[in-house]
């Protein structure tokens, strides 16, 4: 005892325990458990947010790697239906390209013929022709008629 009495421990000390403990359980109930409660409440509501937010990043992943899949089929699918219908769409030029090319061949050979045809004729009344004017020039120039 005489050590406790050296170090300051008088009856006083009971006093204090007893208001430490009733300034605690007081405090306990009214501050630290709705702090704690809050504290735990406010935990647990930003740790599920930002599970919650994860796991949307994943399944955005996910969506956008399906999109990506999906895009590229479509892309694929676009690309094959353009490129046959390109395909026959230059076929079928060049079919009109060549018929076109065949018809005009036939029209100017055919031309060429009718031309060569009334060229040789009109050299053919030309050339019968070619007695009377030379007849007719002589006779103007001349003044008297020579094919007697």
């Amino acid at each position: 005892m005489n050590l406790l009495i050296s170090l300051g421990v008088n009856q006083t000390l009971a006093i204090q325990l007893i208001t430490f403990l009733v300034v605690f359980f007081v405090l306990k109930y009214l501050l630290f458990e709705p702090y704690y409660k809050a504290f735990n409440e406010r935990k647990e509501r930003t740790l599920g947010k930002t599970e919650q937010a994860e796991k949307y990043v994943a399944e955005a992943q996910v969506l956008e790697e399906k999109y990506a899949i999906k895009a590229q089929e479509a892309n694929d699918q676009y690309r094959a239906i353009f490129d046959k219908a390109r395909t026959e769409a230059m076929q079928e030029y060049e079919g009109l390209v060549s018929d076109a090319r065949s018809k005009s061949k036939k029209l100017i050979d055919e031309s060429r013929e009718k031309i060569t045809g009334e060229v040789n004729s009109a050299r053919k009344s030309l050339s019968q022709e070619v007695k009377g004017v030379t007849q007719l020039i002589t006779h103007k120039l001349i003044g008297k008629d020579l094919s007697t």
